[in-house]
């Protein structure tokens, strides 16, 4: 079985939050459910200066996630995500650097922007005011 084989993902579309609820380079942790099932997807989104990236919030090396307080995922100076069990530093591709897992990787998931409903489009500092982050699915690392 490939790595990450057996996530559950919810439909491809799935608001997760407005874009405006993760403050550039912070991070937030969302669990997604299925209504019919228990099937659940925990994830997080790191707002970086690239954009917005998604990971299933799962560790590589003991498969725990990887915060140990609420929306706690970066490092002390901010440029890395860590796991608070084993100290592991995953970069915004998810990639470790650092710790058990070196050379592993976190799942990452594709996001996207989209309008909200009837909402008009925005510029500047306003642009991600009418738009939500959506899963659109899994990536497989480049």
């Amino acid at each position: 079985m490939t790595r990450g084989a057996d996530i559950w993902l919810p439909p491809r579309g799935t608001v997760i939050c407005p874009a405006t609820a993760i403050e550039p380079e912070e991070t937030r942790g969302f669990v997604l459910s299925d209504p019919h099932s228990a099937n659940q997807l925990d994830l997080i989104i790191w707002h970086t200066p690239g954009g917005f990236r998604g990971f299933v919030n799962k560790c590589p090396h003991l498969g725990l996630p990887l915060e140990t307080f609420p929306d706690r995922f970066l490092n002390a100076l901010g440029d890395a995500l860590i796991c608070s069990a084993h100290g592991a530093l995953f970069d915004a591709t998810g990639r470790c650097l650092a710790g058990p897992c070196k050379g592993d990787a976190l799942i990452p998931l594709e996001l996207a922007l989209h309008a909200r409903q009837g909402a008009r489009a925005s510029t500047g500092q306003n642009a991600l005011a009418d738009k939500d982050i959506v899963l659109i699915g899994r990536l497989a690392h480049s």
